[in-house]
Protein backbone atom coordinates (compact mmCIF):
# COMPACT_ATOMS: atom_id res chain seq x y z
CA UNK A 1 0.00 0.00 0.00
CA UNK A 2 1.48 3.76 -0.88
CA UNK A 3 2.15 6.13 1.80
CA UNK A 4 -0.42 8.42 0.04
CA UNK A 5 -3.33 5.46 0.33
CA UNK A 6 -2.00 4.84 3.69
CA UNK A 7 -2.40 8.52 4.90
CA UNK A 8 -5.78 8.72 3.28
CA UNK A 9 -6.89 6.00 5.16
CA UNK A 10 -5.02 7.31 8.32
CA UNK A 11 -7.15 10.61 8.01
CA UNK A 12 -10.17 9.01 7.13
CA UNK A 13 -9.95 6.97 10.64
CA UNK A 14 -8.59 9.79 12.54
CA UNK A 15 -12.29 11.04 12.37
CA UNK A 16 -13.32 8.06 14.14
CA UNK A 17 -11.08 8.77 17.31
CA UNK A 18 -12.27 11.56 19.55
CA UNK A 19 -9.33 14.33 19.79
CA UNK A 20 -9.67 17.01 21.65
CA UNK A 21 -12.97 15.84 22.88
CA UNK A 22 -14.74 16.08 19.52
CA UNK A 23 -16.18 13.24 18.34
CA UNK A 24 -17.05 13.16 14.20
CA UNK A 25 -20.17 11.50 13.16
CA UNK A 26 -19.76 7.88 10.92
CA UNK A 27 -22.09 8.62 8.11
CA UNK A 28 -21.21 4.96 6.58
CA UNK A 29 -19.54 2.05 8.03
CA UNK A 30 -16.54 1.71 7.29
CA UNK A 31 -14.96 -0.86 4.39
CA UNK A 32 -10.79 -0.66 4.91
CA UNK A 33 -9.15 -1.37 7.91
CA UNK A 34 -9.18 0.79 10.74
CA UNK A 35 -5.76 1.72 12.08
CA UNK A 36 -5.89 1.38 15.80
CA UNK A 37 -3.51 4.11 16.74
CA UNK A 38 -4.66 6.72 14.11
CA UNK A 39 -3.78 9.61 15.82
CA UNK A 40 -0.40 8.94 15.40
CA UNK A 41 2.12 9.25 11.84
CA UNK A 42 1.98 5.89 10.23
CA UNK A 43 5.34 4.09 10.64
CA UNK A 44 7.40 3.78 7.48
CA UNK A 45 8.77 1.81 5.65
CA UNK A 46 6.15 -0.29 7.21
CA UNK A 47 7.66 -4.05 7.49
CA UNK A 48 4.63 -6.04 7.34
CA UNK A 49 4.42 -8.67 4.53
CA UNK A 50 2.97 -12.14 4.05
CA UNK A 51 4.49 -15.27 3.48
CA UNK A 52 2.67 -18.87 3.57
CA UNK A 53 -0.60 -16.93 3.85
CA UNK A 54 0.92 -15.46 7.81
CA UNK A 55 0.94 -12.39 8.09
CA UNK A 56 4.70 -10.83 9.83
CA UNK A 57 6.32 -7.88 11.27
CA UNK A 58 2.94 -5.76 11.40
CA UNK A 59 4.53 -1.74 12.23
CA UNK A 60 0.64 0.01 11.73
CA UNK A 61 -1.64 -2.50 13.79
CA UNK A 62 -5.21 -2.47 12.55
CA UNK A 63 -8.42 -4.19 12.10
CA UNK A 64 -10.34 -5.12 9.12
CA UNK A 65 -14.12 -5.30 9.80
CA UNK A 66 -16.76 -7.76 8.43
CA UNK A 67 -20.47 -6.10 8.28
CA UNK A 68 -23.40 -8.51 8.90
CA UNK A 69 -26.53 -7.63 6.37
CA UNK A 70 -28.34 -5.14 7.79
CA UNK A 71 -31.31 -8.06 7.45
CA UNK A 72 -28.86 -10.32 9.71
CA UNK A 73 -27.08 -7.35 11.86
CA UNK A 74 -28.48 -7.70 15.98
CA UNK A 75 -26.46 -5.80 17.33
CA UNK A 76 -23.38 -7.87 18.99
CA UNK A 77 -19.49 -7.15 17.93
CA UNK A 78 -16.32 -8.95 18.09
CA UNK A 79 -12.83 -8.37 17.91
CA UNK A 80 -10.74 -11.22 16.57
CA UNK A 81 -6.89 -11.56 17.22
CA UNK A 82 -5.23 -14.28 15.36
CA UNK A 83 -2.65 -16.60 16.59
CA UNK A 84 0.99 -16.93 15.68
CA UNK A 85 2.93 -17.56 18.59
CA UNK A 86 3.15 -13.79 18.54
CA UNK A 87 5.87 -14.20 15.45
CA UNK A 88 2.90 -14.10 12.57
CA UNK A 89 -0.25 -14.25 12.22
CA UNK A 90 -2.69 -16.82 11.05
CA UNK A 91 -4.86 -14.45 8.97
CA UNK A 92 -7.08 -16.80 6.82
CA UNK A 93 -8.24 -19.79 9.03
CA UNK A 94 -7.91 -18.03 12.48
CA UNK A 95 -9.10 -14.35 11.36
CA UNK A 96 -10.92 -13.54 8.43
CA UNK A 97 -12.99 -16.88 8.18
CA UNK A 98 -13.87 -16.78 11.62
CA UNK A 99 -15.05 -13.19 10.97
CA UNK A 100 -17.41 -14.75 8.20
CA UNK A 101 -18.87 -16.87 10.54
CA UNK A 102 -19.69 -14.47 13.18
CA UNK A 103 -20.90 -12.16 10.46
CA UNK A 104 -23.02 -14.73 8.64
CA UNK A 105 -24.76 -14.83 12.41
CA UNK A 106 -25.34 -11.01 12.56
CA UNK A 107 -21.98 -10.65 14.53
CA UNK A 108 -20.36 -7.36 13.15
CA UNK A 109 -16.52 -8.62 13.16
CA UNK A 110 -13.12 -7.10 13.37
CA UNK A 111 -10.06 -9.22 12.57
CA UNK A 112 -6.54 -7.53 14.37
CA UNK A 113 -3.09 -7.21 12.76
CA UNK A 114 -1.64 -6.46 15.89
CA UNK A 115 2.03 -5.91 16.59
CA UNK A 116 4.05 -8.87 17.74
CA UNK A 117 7.82 -10.00 18.25
CA UNK A 118 9.21 -6.92 16.85
CA UNK A 119 8.02 -4.91 19.51
CA UNK A 120 7.18 -7.26 22.91
CA UNK A 121 5.32 -6.74 25.57
CA UNK A 122 3.10 -4.59 26.39
CA UNK A 123 2.86 -3.58 22.68
CA UNK A 124 0.19 -6.96 21.97
CA UNK A 125 -1.99 -6.19 24.83
CA UNK A 126 -2.29 -2.08 24.41
CA UNK A 127 -3.66 -2.94 20.66
CA UNK A 128 -6.06 -5.49 21.67
CA UNK A 129 -7.00 -3.13 24.44
CA UNK A 130 -7.48 -0.34 22.00
CA UNK A 131 -9.18 -2.20 19.40
CA UNK A 132 -12.09 -3.09 21.78
CA UNK A 133 -12.31 0.51 22.51
CA UNK A 134 -12.65 1.77 19.57
CA UNK A 135 -15.27 -0.83 18.84
CA UNK A 136 -17.31 0.72 22.12
CA UNK A 137 -16.33 3.96 21.36
CA UNK A 138 -18.46 3.74 17.78
CA UNK A 139 -21.30 1.66 18.73
CA UNK A 140 -24.13 4.00 18.04
CA UNK A 141 -22.31 5.15 14.96
CA UNK A 142 -21.46 1.49 13.81
CA UNK A 143 -24.84 0.00 14.87
CA UNK A 144 -23.26 -2.23 17.94
CA UNK A 145 -24.73 -2.89 21.36
CA UNK A 146 -21.85 -1.50 23.88
CA UNK A 147 -22.49 -4.16 26.03
CA UNK A 148 -22.52 -6.62 23.65
CA UNK A 149 -18.64 -7.17 22.21
CA UNK A 150 -16.74 -9.82 22.64
CA UNK A 151 -13.05 -10.94 22.16
CA UNK A 152 -11.67 -14.14 20.03
CA UNK A 153 -8.57 -15.49 20.08
CA UNK A 154 -6.66 -18.66 19.04
CA UNK A 155 -3.46 -20.13 20.37
CA UNK A 156 -1.17 -17.00 20.94
CA UNK A 157 -4.10 -14.74 19.44
CA UNK A 158 -6.72 -16.56 22.56
CA UNK A 159 -3.36 -15.17 24.77
CA UNK A 160 -4.28 -12.12 23.66
CA UNK A 161 -7.87 -12.22 24.22
CA UNK A 162 -7.58 -13.77 27.63
CA UNK A 163 -5.23 -10.80 28.85
CA UNK A 164 -7.79 -8.42 27.39
CA UNK A 165 -10.38 -10.26 29.44
CA UNK A 166 -8.39 -10.13 32.35
CA UNK A 167 -6.15 -7.00 32.05
CA UNK A 168 -8.74 -4.82 30.92
CA UNK A 169 -7.58 -1.76 32.91
CA UNK A 170 -3.93 -2.47 31.84
CA UNK A 171 -2.02 1.02 30.51
CA UNK A 172 0.78 2.84 30.04
CA UNK A 173 -0.19 5.06 28.12
CA UNK A 174 -1.23 8.62 29.76
CA UNK A 175 -2.50 10.29 26.76
CA UNK A 176 -4.73 7.81 25.26
CA UNK A 177 -7.84 10.01 23.88
CA UNK A 178 -9.40 6.41 24.68
CA UNK A 179 -8.53 6.07 27.62
CA UNK A 180 -11.95 6.45 29.52
CA UNK A 181 -13.57 4.18 27.16
CA UNK A 182 -14.05 0.68 28.99
CA UNK A 183 -11.76 -2.37 27.44
CA UNK A 184 -13.71 -5.08 29.11
CA UNK A 185 -15.00 -7.44 26.91
CA UNK A 186 -18.69 -9.02 27.74
CA UNK A 187 -17.09 -12.22 26.58
CA UNK A 188 -14.93 -14.40 25.13
CA UNK A 189 -13.88 -17.39 22.94
CA UNK A 190 -10.40 -18.84 23.28
CA UNK A 191 -8.99 -21.11 20.52
CA UNK A 192 -6.43 -23.79 22.38
CA UNK A 193 -4.81 -20.61 23.69
CA UNK A 194 -1.60 -19.92 25.34
CA UNK A 195 -2.06 -19.38 29.00
CA UNK A 196 1.10 -19.91 30.87
CA UNK A 197 4.30 -19.01 29.90
CA UNK A 198 6.42 -20.50 32.79
CA UNK A 199 5.59 -23.99 34.02
CA UNK A 200 5.28 -27.39 32.58
CA UNK A 201 2.32 -26.44 30.09
CA UNK A 202 4.59 -23.08 29.13
CA UNK A 203 4.64 -22.17 25.60
CA UNK A 204 7.91 -21.74 25.23
CA UNK A 205 7.94 -19.97 22.05
CA UNK A 206 5.30 -17.36 22.87
CA UNK A 207 7.57 -16.23 25.88
CA UNK A 208 10.10 -15.69 23.87
CA UNK A 209 8.41 -13.91 21.12
CA UNK A 210 6.55 -11.18 23.61
CA UNK A 211 9.12 -11.01 26.98
CA UNK A 212 12.66 -11.91 25.47
CA UNK A 213 14.87 -14.14 26.16
CA UNK A 214 15.44 -13.66 29.99
CA UNK A 215 12.07 -11.83 31.28
CA UNK A 216 11.36 -11.09 35.07
CA UNK A 217 9.49 -13.76 37.04
CA UNK A 218 6.98 -10.82 37.87
CA UNK A 219 6.42 -10.14 34.17
CA UNK A 220 6.17 -13.59 33.21
CA UNK A 221 3.57 -14.11 36.38
CA UNK A 222 1.67 -11.01 35.29
CA UNK A 223 1.69 -12.23 32.09
CA UNK A 224 0.09 -16.54 32.26
CA UNK A 225 -3.07 -15.43 32.71
CA UNK A 226 -4.57 -17.95 35.04
CA UNK A 227 -3.08 -15.95 37.81
CA UNK A 228 -5.21 -12.94 35.98
CA UNK A 229 -8.46 -13.63 36.73
CA UNK A 230 -10.70 -12.23 38.96
CA UNK A 231 -14.49 -11.50 39.37
CA UNK A 232 -14.49 -9.40 36.71
CA UNK A 233 -13.92 -12.34 34.33
CA UNK A 234 -16.48 -12.12 31.24
CA UNK A 235 -18.06 -15.47 30.38
CA UNK A 236 -15.65 -17.41 28.76
CA UNK A 237 -15.81 -20.45 26.36
CA UNK A 238 -12.53 -22.65 25.71
CA UNK A 239 -11.68 -25.37 23.04
CA UNK A 240 -8.80 -27.30 23.12
CA UNK A 241 -7.08 -31.02 21.97
CA UNK A 242 -6.85 -33.28 24.61
CA UNK A 243 -3.19 -34.17 22.18
CA UNK A 244 -2.64 -30.29 21.21
CA UNK A 245 1.51 -31.15 20.98
CA UNK A 246 2.28 -27.26 20.48
CA UNK A 247 -0.26 -25.89 23.58
CA UNK A 248 -1.00 -28.57 25.87
CA UNK A 249 -4.04 -28.65 27.14
CA UNK A 250 -2.59 -27.71 30.96
CA UNK A 251 -3.13 -24.04 29.81
CA UNK A 252 -6.86 -24.46 29.12
CA UNK A 253 -7.60 -26.26 32.19
CA UNK A 254 -5.12 -24.11 34.37
CA UNK A 255 -7.23 -20.64 32.50
CA UNK A 256 -10.67 -22.34 33.15
CA UNK A 257 -10.36 -23.48 37.04
CA UNK A 258 -9.98 -20.15 37.50
CA UNK A 259 -12.77 -18.66 35.29
CA UNK A 260 -15.58 -20.83 36.91
CA UNK A 261 -14.90 -19.59 40.33
CA UNK A 262 -16.14 -16.85 39.14
CA UNK A 263 -18.11 -17.09 36.31
CA UNK A 264 -20.72 -20.28 36.12
CA UNK A 265 -21.58 -18.82 32.36
CA UNK A 266 -18.81 -20.47 30.97
CA UNK A 267 -17.98 -23.50 29.18
CA UNK A 268 -14.89 -25.43 28.53
CA UNK A 269 -14.60 -27.89 25.36
CA UNK A 270 -11.66 -30.50 25.65
CA UNK A 271 -12.01 -32.55 21.75
CA UNK A 272 -10.31 -35.99 21.29
CA UNK A 273 -7.76 -34.38 18.79
CA UNK A 274 -3.97 -34.01 18.42
CA UNK A 275 -4.49 -30.58 16.18
CA UNK A 276 -3.67 -27.59 17.21
CA UNK A 277 -3.86 -25.01 14.62
CA UNK A 278 -8.02 -26.00 13.14
CA UNK A 279 -9.97 -23.25 12.78
CA UNK A 280 -13.17 -24.31 11.25
CA UNK A 281 -11.27 -26.85 8.99
CA UNK A 282 -14.07 -29.69 8.54
CA UNK A 283 -13.84 -33.45 8.55
CA UNK A 284 -11.03 -33.49 11.49
CA UNK A 285 -13.69 -35.46 13.40
CA UNK A 286 -15.42 -34.02 16.49
CA UNK A 287 -13.44 -30.92 17.18
CA UNK A 288 -14.94 -29.84 13.99
CA UNK A 289 -18.32 -29.27 15.75
CA UNK A 290 -16.88 -26.66 18.00
CA UNK A 291 -18.79 -23.94 15.67
CA UNK A 292 -22.07 -25.49 16.58
CA UNK A 293 -20.88 -25.56 20.21
CA UNK A 294 -20.08 -22.02 20.39
CA UNK A 295 -23.50 -20.66 18.19
CA UNK A 296 -25.48 -23.07 21.42
CA UNK A 297 -23.29 -21.13 23.65
CA UNK A 298 -23.86 -17.29 22.06
CA UNK A 299 -27.51 -18.01 22.08
CA UNK A 300 -27.56 -18.80 25.61
CA UNK A 301 -25.98 -15.86 26.73
CA UNK A 302 -28.15 -14.06 23.80
CA UNK A 303 -25.73 -12.55 21.61
CA UNK A 304 -27.01 -14.08 18.85
CA UNK A 305 -30.36 -15.74 18.24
Amino acid sequence: MSLSLRARLGALVFMLVPVFGVAEPVSELPAEPIYLWAEKPLIEPDREHIKDQRVYAVDNPSMTPFWPTEAKANGAAVVIFPGGGYVRLAINHEGYDIAKWFAERGVAAFVVKYRMQEYGFPAPLLDGLRAVRLVRKNAADWGIDPAKIGVVGFSAGGHLAASVSTRFTFTNLLDDPLGDVSARPDFAVLGYPVIALYGPDAHAGSRKALLGENPEPQLLHENSLQYQVTDKVPPVFILHGIGDQAVPVGNSLAFFTEVQKHNKQSELHIYQTSIHGVGMIQGQGSVSNWPQALEAWLAGLQVIK
